[in-house]
């Protein structure tokens, strides 16, 4: 054997260890996750029996869940769970990639580190202070020396991956690094290099240009950003390193570290920002219990003796998953491979087959709770509750839009469905079946509206719900819980990541006047607020066809969102709207997720079959964005009749 047979070995083994640890200590965290939810439920029961309270559960739970949360970081890093936009990557050749994926780890390696360095200084500090919980007198200090200890381990493990990365080389293949490859990656390294030079030699000067001219070198920032993200670097640790680098330029290190800090921790410990963990593990717990199926059987029990039933039941379906996955790509992929089989059995046309479970998975981030939701709800500090209840009304008209091009297709091509329509399944038994599913989702989103709990409390009962739900049923063993750990593990650190990332990156926008530059610029314009808010939706569906719905809202909501409210429009409307604009990126050719998920699904099939077959969908969604636009209630009343 070879020495360079020999490293990789080691590194494998090293990598073995390294998710055993880090997968333990997660699984740990997430399960404590699982009990501050069943604390809070114990809660909302003991308040709504008039037996009162738990003293100051925000303030415990807030703790909890910081720490908690923190302790999924490192296995986020062992796992790479990191959001990278691979649009450009075809002009990328392996030795290319391999230099930019030693970038990628060593930019999440100075972000972990940063990160760390950070709130361990602030967690010493509030130990010498003495800083307190206002009610329960809850030293603060050792709830961030635990968050910057996780954080640690996470910079640790993290620079392991740079040492393997640097270490083993990828193999000779003939794909070569395109011209336009070349350029990027050459001026990407020339601008940080010269950044960095000029920081070293003149930094008198590189802070007196920067605060002469705050809105230039924030449309600066944008832009190496945006080079950044094309060049595969993760785009928590790209938002980071700008936010923390610009930041640094205007106010100084040490002003920067206490900011960065702060922002982290608060987000940490606030108790309403749990809602995120807990509702994906109802989501992971809900798809365990198995209620994919019992979704279907009661939508194609409805559906199922129409012409075309199971297409229509198929986007119900994914509608009704949604409302407990909450996750676009999850919906399309359990749908598909739930639907797909049957409507092939059924002689349905492929294309067609195809587009319905694309366009319905579209439903998993627009039907409340969603992941989607909530990331924009903690970027703008806004209610969750109140966008949940937003998305609504909204998320019934895309359902019926659904229907109508499905309508539509069958009268203009019969021959896409059989001419006998699928034997109906019994009404009662599926309902019998997907009543649980039925009743958690109610209580959930009908508590949120009612007022009975807050969106915190409304994920606590999901995750609660749904975990009973898979013991009740006998679908949760050792290897189920450990997906679900798993599974909320790895999204957990994925999104926290890009918010600690968000929130830095925020400030120095805020701290350029970005906004304000923005505003006046357009404000020169003879342009309505109408017609400026057409071009941005139109440059989200080009953005949404080519990246995350998750890396658009973290790139552009800081920016984009106080623009649109100083046009006077509503912000939930507007997150509503710019979600279902996103959204359809999913299905947008050529980029589009959800049609690659089909392509996996169906190898037979061919892309562009996929892509026609889901042409009309979007036509649908164009239809309902007009609406959205045009009638602003549509999102907008049924938040206005909450208690």
């Amino acid at each position: 054997m070879t020495d360079a047979q020999i490293t990789p070995n080691r590194f494998d083994a090293l990598d073995r260890t390294i998710d055993r640890i880090t997968g333990f200590i997660s699984g740990i965290a997430v399960l404590g996750l699982l009990a501050g939810a069943m604390v809070i439920v114990v809660d909302v029961v003991l308040r709504a029996t008039g037996l009162g309270g738990v003293t100051a559960l925000n303030e415990i739970m807030g703790q909890m869940f910081g720490m908690a949360v923190a302790a999924t970081l490192p296995a986020g890093a062992a796992r790479r769970v990191n959001l990278k936009v691979d649009l450009m990557a075809r002009h990328f050749g392996p030795r290319v990639t391999h230099l930019l994926a030693v970038a990628g780890s060593l930019a999440l390696f100075l972000f972990f580190a940063a990160l760390t360095y950070y709130v361990w200084s602030l967690g010493i500090r509030f130990l010498s202070q003495g800083r307190e919980t206002l009610i329960l007198k809850w030293p603060l200090g050792p709830t961030y020396i635990f968050a910057a200890i996780a954080m640690g381990l996470a910079c640790l493990v993290q620079g392991m991956k740079v040492l393997k990365d640097l270490v083993i080389h990828p193999e000779h293949a003939a794909t070569k690094t395109s011209k336009i490859g070349l350029a990027m990656v050459a001026l990407l390294f020339a601008v940080v290099f010269a950044g960095l030079i000029w920081t070293v030699v003149d930094l008198p000067s590189l802070q007196d240009l920067s605060l002469s001219r705050p809105g230039l070198f924030v449309i600066l920032a944008f832009a190496l950003l945006w080079l950044a993200v094309l060049c595969q670097i993760p785009l928590s640790a790209a938002t980071a390193l700008l936010g923390l680098a610009g930041t640094a330029i205007v106010l100084g290190m040490k002003s920067t570290g206490k900011v960065f800090a702060n922002d982290a921790v608060e987000f940490l410990t606030n108790w309403q920002v749990a809602t995120l963990p807990m509702f994906l593990m109802m989501g992971s717990f809900a798809v365990t219990a198995g209620i994919s199926d019992d979704i279907y059987r009661v939508a194609n029990a409805f559906l199922g003796r129409i012409k075309g039933g199971l297409a229509y039941a198929t986007v119900a379906g994914c509608a009704g998953f949604g409302a407990v996955s909450g996750s676009s790509v999850a919906t399309a992929a359990t749908f598909g491979r739930i639907a797909l089989p049957e409507m092939a059995k059924r002689n349905y046309a492929p294309s067609f087959a195809a587009g319905t479970v694309a366009a319905g998975g579209t439903l998993g981030a627009l039907v409340p709770p969603s992941g989607a939701i909530i990331l924009f709800a903690l970027l703008t500090e806004q209610s969750i509750g109140v966008l949940f209840i937003a998305a609504m009304v909204p998320a019934i008209l895309a359902l019926l839009l659904y229907f109508a091009a499905i309508f539509v297709q069958l009268r203009l091509n019969p021959d896409f469905a059989p001419e006998k329509a699928e034997e109906k399944e019994p009404i009662l038994p599926a309902l019998w079946a997907a009543a649980p599913v039925i009743l958690l989702f109610g209580v959930v989103i009908g508590g949120l509206y009612g007022g009975v709990f807050t969106a915190t409390e409304s994920a606590a009962v999901g995750a609660v719900g749904a975990f009973i739900l898979a013991v009740a049923r006998g679908r949760l063993n050792r290897f189920s819980l450990l997906g679900v750990l798993s599974e909320t593990t790895a999204t957990t650190a994925l999104i926290y990541g890009l918010i600690f990332g968000a929130l830095i990156f925020s400030f120095y926008v805020n701290l350029g006047q970005a906004t304000e530059f923005v505003a006046n610029a357009i404000g020169s314009l003879d342009a309505s607020p109408m017609t400026i808010l057409i071009v941005l939706l139109v440059f989200y569906l080009l953005l949404g066809a080519v990246m995350d719905s998750f890396a658009v809202m973290v790139i552009t909501v800081p920016v984009v969102t106080p623009l649109v409210m100083g046009l006077g429009f509503d912000v939930f409307h507007w997150g509503i709207l710019m979600l279902v604009v996103v959204e359809i990126g999913l299905i947008s050719p050529p980029f589009g997720i959800n049609l690659f998920i089909l392509k996996n699904l169906q190898p037979d099939q061919s892309l562009g079959g996929i892509m026609r077959g889901v042409l009309p969908f979007i036509a649908a969604d164009l239809v309902k964005i007009i609406l959205l636009v045009a009638f602003p209630a549509i999102s907008l009343w049924l938040p206005s009749t909450m208690n």
